[in-house]
């Protein structure tokens, strides 16, 4: 994880800049600026209290020559507040393209077996009803898994009102909304492909059908309230591992940083605070006093403003609250649950909200600021320390996940997580099918800062003096850390078993059976696009949505429909686009079991000539009607001998391109000399005296042979070429070389 450098600092502060000038008087040549300082002396600090907040006063000493400028500066800082919140980040490396390494180098952002991706969809179990109802549901009034993995582990009747969508679904009380993944990688054991005993007992038992069975009764109350979710009890990967009766969600890894070194655990060291090896001690805090539902409460209502921070070296705005005047205008009247809000807690978790007794209740408030008090008094920082830019503490408290779907800027709903230990995974099933959602997470930091100012100015002979004061200033800020962007659909099934058959006295009748695969194939050995065929492109953009990823990682038998489509063509294919419009069937089993599930395996007859080849190549179609990859092409021929007929079936593969080079690289150069006959200059041109000798010059010939035997015929193409032989000393291989020259002759 990189640090993010997060400054809040008032650079405006002239009494640091000053103390930090100091330097010695004896030193030569100094070429400091003024003012000059010659010490100072900064006293040990001394505590008091200022009603609910620690107040820390330290008195310096400064010895100097009190300038004009000097004065300018104090009468500039005197009675005036400083804020300080400077302090580091650790924030997440985003996987943004990657779940794990592939062979090529390359990174996957989704991992079947393990959850090793930041965020990914999850296509888990075939329910095609329901797939079908949430396409135009409303979220908020699905199954919420975070209710479902609360209700597991506490019941009473708070708990069991959310649990049955509060009391709208009676029958969702002895159900499992939560259960373990099912084995050996999912395969198909999702309750379908069962006898039908078995089945029925699984449907009395699966939180999803009895919803679905229901769905037009659930309660207005449950929609509503599902708006803003506050997670307030140990949610932890026990938890979100137990997705085996959830048909599809998404999941987003909260991000915290991976501990590397392991620590003690009685070490409360700000990098396990932050790491998620331990609570907050601000949020053990809060538990003690009963008011965690106060504090997740200011991740929403909290009076916010935004702050400008130099992040990294560039000027962000982040949202900012003071933790302590929340607390401390935290009045018995104040309305902590609203109609759009749900708080989960398990069933011995009492909050100091529902205190209605008043002493009761300013009582264990001012605990809660006691405890805070203590806690901020603790990282107090001290002039020397401000002087010195050490950074604030600062503890990881909470998280913030605001869902939005795609055309939507206004959030459909939004969670709320304390940072406990082991908090880690979100399991999102209010979700539809086929549906775009974006997940910004915001990680909420408390800060202990600094509110200090200067204070009691005495002015000597020798310099001056002055009290530091330090309040503690506990904000909390908000820093945008992820944002995901997913979306559910079916992953393609497996390209069908093929299996060819003749009878030996029909002709000219091909048999063609297809038979479902089950399970997942997971073949990272061999990930590579979804090919582009018969209209398939809108279904490879959701696709690589889903997988977050170009390649098709996951293939499943659970999606199949039992539906194939059979191509064929005649001509020996070149590529397969060749098979575009040849879609000559598109068949489907008629056999129904006992069940009443059909069947996924098929026969097909077709009519061939004989002594003719075929190309077939086939696809499997899902429940929602989106194709499988093309599968291998298949070459047919049936022939007759005598009064049986024979059949002859192979793996078609495409022509190899051709790939022969045709240019041979030498490594020296060639120097070719003609023979002698071919570079002796011809005379006979000056044979007539009369001829003038510049006419005479253009008839100059190289060469004693006759025309056609010469070498020097240019760009005659009607001419011999030349022979050039090249003949190796070592093996003594020739090869003769055809060459024509074509040169064009200078002017002059």
């Amino acid at each position: 994880m990189p640090n993010l450098n997060v400054t809040d600092r008032d650079e405006t502060d002239q009494i640091i800049s000053m103390l930090n000038s100091v330097y010695i008087v004896d030193t030569p040549n100094s070429t400091l600026p003024e003012p000059i300082i010659r010490d100072y002396t900064i006293n040990a600090p001394i505590y008091e209290n200022e009603g609910t907040r620690v107040l820390m006063r330290q008195s310096v000493t400064v010895g100097t020559n009190v300038t004009s400028e000097i004065r300018d500066i104090i009468s500039n800082v005197e009675n005036t507040n400083f804020l300080n919140h400077s302090t580091r980040i650790l924030t997440p490396e985003m996987d943004t393209a990657a779940a794990g390494t592939a062979l090529d180098g390359t990174l996957d952002s989704f991992n079947y077996n393990n959850y090793s991706s930041d965020a990914f969809s999850y296509y888990n179990l075939r329910f095609e009803e329901y797939e079908n109802y949430t396409v135009d549901a409303e979220e908020k009034s699905l199954p919420n898994f975070l209710i479902g993995a609360l209700y597991q582990r506490s019941y009473n009747q708070e708990q069991e009102e959310l649990y049955n969508m509060f009391g709208s679904i009676p029958g969702l009380g002895s159900t499992l909304l939560l259960a373990p993944a099912t084995p050996i990688n999912n395969y198909e054991f999702d309750g379908q492909f069962l006898g039908t005993e078995d089945y029925d007992a699984a449907l009395r038992t699966d939180y999803f059908r009895i919803f679905y069975e229901n769905r037009l009764t659930s309660s207005l109350q449950y929609v509503n309230a599902n708006q803003h979710i506050y997670l307030d009890y140990l949610y932890n990967l026990d938890d979100s591992s137990q997705i085996g009766n959830c048909p599809f969600y998404n999941r987003i890894r909260l991000p915290r940083k991976t501990r590397t070194i392991q620590q003690p655990p009685m070490f409360a060291t700000e990098e396990n605070i932050q790491t998620g090896t331990q609570t907050s001690p601000l949020v053990i805090s809060m538990e003690q006093s009963g008011m965690t539902d106060f504090l997740l409460k200011t991740f929403r209502t909290s009076q916010s403003f935004m702050r400008t921070f130099d992040v990294n070296g560039a000027p962000v705005d982040l949202k900012v609250y003071d933790l302590i005047g929340e607390l401390e205008a935290f009045g018995i009247s104040t309305a902590l649950k609203g109609s759009d809000e749900i708080y989960l807690r398990t069933a011995d978790t009492t909050h100091l909200s529902e205190t209605e007794n008043p002493f009761l209740f300013y009582f264990y408030k001012l605990i809660s600021l006691g405890k805070i008090r203590s806690l901020t008094k603790s990282n107090m920082l001290k002039l020397e320390d401000l002087m010195s830019r050490q950074d604030h503490r600062k503890e990881h408290i909470g998280f913030k996940v605001v869902k939005r779907r795609e055309g939507r800027t206004s959030p459909i709903q939004t969670f709320y997580f304390l940072g406990r230990k082991g908090l880690q995974d979100f399991i999102d099933t209010q979700i539809r099918f086929d549906t775009v959602y974006t997940y910004d997470v915001v990680g909420m930091f408390a800060i202990y800062g600094s509110e200090y100012s200067y204070e009691n100015f005495s002015f000597g002979l020798d310099g001056f003096t002055f009290d530091f004061i330090n309040k503690p200033s506990l904000k909390v800020v908000e820093v945008p850390l992820a944002s995901h962007t997913l979306r559910v659909v079916e992953p393609p099934p497996i390209t069908p078993e093929v299996q060819f058959y003749n009878q030996k006295t029909e002709k000219n009748k091909l048999k063609i059976r297809l038979e479902h695969q089950d399970g997942n194939l997971v073949n990272e050995y061999s990930q590579r696009p979804m090919r582009e065929f018969g209209g398939n492109s809108d279904y490879i953009s959701r696709l690589k949505q889903y997988f977050s990823s170009d390649k098709i990682l996951v293939q499943s038998g659970k999606t199949s429909d039992g539906v194939y489509e059979i191509y064929r063509v005649e001509d020996p294919p070149t590529k397969y686009s060749d098979f575009e419009g040849n879609l000559i069937a598109t068949v489907q089993s008629s056999v129904i079991y006992n069940n009443n599930q059909r069947s996924k395996n098929v026969m097909f007859v077709d009519q061939i000539k004989h002594q003719k080849k075929y190309y077939y190549m086939f696809r499997v179609l899902t429940h929602q009607r989106n194709p499988s990859e093309t599968s291998e092409i298949y070459e047919i021929e049936m022939y007759e001998d005598a009064d049986e007929t024979f059949l002859l079936v192979n793996m078609y593969n495409f022509p190899e391109p051709d790939y022969s080079d045709h240019e041979i690289q030498m490594r020296k150069y060639l120097q070719i000399i003609p023979n002698f006959e071919h570079t002796f200059i011809d005379e006979s041109a000056f044979t007539n005296m009369e001829t003038a000798t510049g006419d005479n010059i253009q008839n100059i010939r190289l060469g004693l042979l006759p025309d056609d035997d010469s070498l020097w015929s240019y760009n005659d193409k009607q001419k011999k070429y030349l022979k050039l032989r090249l003949e190796s000393k070592n093996s003594g291989r020739k090869l003769d070389l055809n060459l024509l020259f074509k040169i064009n002759k200078p002017n002059n």
